[in-house]
């Protein structure tokens, strides 16, 4: 997860309180973690949806927000540009917007650049996705803009810290910003830029003009944003405009022309949700009258607007930055937020060996693990049993089914493992959200040399995170969490191991004593870069069969 860094003494002027404890409880209250590097400085892990969160106002917006020292703001930027939009090729969407009054020095400019930095590295996927481009306002040519593609041998620009015109060309080939991003957006010999007047003032995603460069006396900032995805665009040029009004400076706002449509940025409008109150009250075990009275308070401290509330639902506005709401649930669950988790109370829930095994063991053990990853906060998925026996022959060395005559290569295998299917899921969720948490329990086909035809059935349960880092001990300790709910860690041990696919030293068989019940590991680079996956993953694969035969037995003898 993105982790800000900043000092204590910023932090507490920017939140308005000095009591440095009571500033670290509330950020946990808001699931971030902290960590005081030294006797000045703060490291605050921050949950990797809440792009609102990634710079340093935006945590103290949110902490002021959650100890009532602020109320949510309603927002009406000024019409001020105009940007006339030929959609690029390969980068077909843009959003500007500038906000007045911004408080900079040589330190905060710092850690507005690493703000911009962090997500372009995560929400951004490294540039592809959304790129973000920071712009002194008063050193802007001209109000009126436009963003298209030009034609890289005769198009002229300034880049960032030269001291010369160069061609877009020139800056594609020879600067380090050209080097790491030139081929992201190229099509051919065209590129985009965004023109201010008649000057290149961004190449996105490459690099922006001198021309607008930032200094520690800019008081107005510039924003505009490029992506692949509209929605993407708006949402993180709402997210940086809400960072940059902490200082309540006047929001500037455009007039985007497009082809097909004109759309106004930013979009500071609150939207409506309607939250079912049975739902509500079943998910966080409160009853609605309790509910009622509760709710406005607990959504007003994480920045909600309640329009209504009463027995049947709670109709609340959502406020713009929070492109992570997306369902009721995520509205229930920033309540359990706002309330305090520490205040809903206790609900007891037996474990597995407290269900009474009988002929639906299996059954009841894989309710209990569904219940037990979702609450980890995995996602399920359901794939199919045929899958490409190339992907299948990166990660084992396993014997599998192979189809004769396959329709197609992708689907010319039966798998032996569910490690391969989480791979093509992670593969097909690149565009989401970091860290991406799935799990799947589902049967494999393996090797069984007493069964007449010599193959059988296995029921197996996998689950993996893919994140732009992955720490071992986070998956480990799901594991851990998930074989405690089943009654079984007391006697569970890891052995390294190595496996084809993962990393050496990386990997480990998870045993019950002395019978290995499955696999936990990190995937190797090698096999990332085949399928085309662009960050690390770690995966754990448990036997569900043996699980079941070895929980009967504990059962038996308890």
């Amino acid at each position: 997860m993105p982790v800000v860094r900043t000092s204590i003494a910023r932090l507490t002027r920017l939140v308005g309180i000095n009591d440095v404890e009571k500033i670290i409880e509330t950020l946990f209250n808001l699931k971030c973690e902290t960590e005081l590097e030294n006797s000045e400085g703060i490291a605050i892990e921050v949950p990797s949806e809440r792009i609102d969160m990634f710079s340093i106002e935006g945590i103290a917006y949110a902490i002021r927000l959650y100890l009532g020292l602020e109320k949510p703001r309603l927002t009406t930027p000024k019409p001020s540009f105009k940007v006339l939009v030929e959609p690029p090729t390969k980068r077909p969407y843009i959003a500007v917007a500038a906000v007045k009054g911004v408080e900079l020095d040589e330190n905060s400019l710092k850690e507005l650049i690493e703000f911009q930095e962090r997500l372009h590295t995560t929400y951004g996927r490294n540039r592809r996705r959304i790129a973000i481009g920071l712009h002194d306002l008063s050193k802007l040519p001209s109000s009126n803009l436009t963003y298209k593609e030009v034609d890289i041998n005769i198009s002229y620009m300034v880049p960032l810290f030269a001291k010369k015109r160069m061609t877009v060309k020139e800056v594609l080939v020879s600067t380090e910003q050209g080097k790491l991003y030139g081929e992201i957006s190229l099509n051919g010999d065209r590129h985009p830029a965004l023109f201010s007047g008649n000057e290149i003032i961004a190449l996105p995603p490459v690099i922006n003009s001198d021309i607008t460069r930032l200094d520690p006396t800019t008081r107005d900032i510039f924003v505009d944003v490029t992506g692949t995805d509209i929605n993407a665009v708006i949402s993180v040029l709402n997210s940086i405009v809400h960072s940059l009004m902490f200082y309540r400076g006047e929001v500037l706002g455009a007039e985007i022309v497009y082809p097909d449509r004109v759309l106004l940025a930013p979009d500071l409008d609150f939207k409506t949700i309607v939250v079912d109150m049975d739902f509500a009250s079943r998910w966080l075990g409160v009853p609605k009258d309790r509910l009622v009275s509760e709710v406005p308070k607990a959504l007003q401290r994480m920045g909600y607007i309640v329009q209504s509330i009463n027995l049947e639902q709670i109709e609340v506005k959502v406020p713009p930055y929070r492109g992570d709401i997306l369902h009721q649930v995520d509205v229930v669950e920033d309540i359990a937020i706002g309330i305090g988790y520490e205040n809903l109370g206790i609900e007891y829930i037996q474990t597995y060996p407290e269900k009474k095994p009988g002929k639906d063991s299996k059954k009841l053990m894989v309710e209990v693990l569904r219940e037990v990853l979702v609450g980890l906060g995995y996602i399920e998925v359901n794939t199919l049993s045929l899958i490409s026996s190339e992907i299948l022959k990166l990660v084992s060395d396993e014997p599998f089914p192979r189809i004769v005559n396959a329709l197609s290569k992708e689907l010319d295998a039966v798998r032996n493992s569910l490690i391969p299917s989480l791979l093509i899921t992670f593969k097909n969720s690149q565009y989401a959200t970091l860290p991406v948490k799935i799990f799947e329990i589902g049967e494999v086909v393996e090797r069984c040399n007493g069964c007449y035809n010599n193959w059988r059935n296995s029921l197996r349960a996998a689950f993996g995170v893919m994140d732009s880092e992955i720490r071992f001990e986070e998956i480990h300790a799901d594991l851990y969490s998930v074989l405690m709910e089943i009654g079984v860690s007391k006697d569970i041990s890891l052995e390294p191991y190595r496996r084809k696919g993962f990393i050496d030293g990386r990997c480990g068989l998870v045993k019950y004593r002395d019978s290995v019940i499955g696999v936990i590991g990190e995937i190797h680079p090698e096999v990332l870069k085949f399928i085309g996956l662009e960050y690390p993953v770690a995966i754990v694969e448990l036997y569900l069969e043996l699980l079941t035969d070895i929980i009967e037995e504990v059962y038996l003898n308890s």
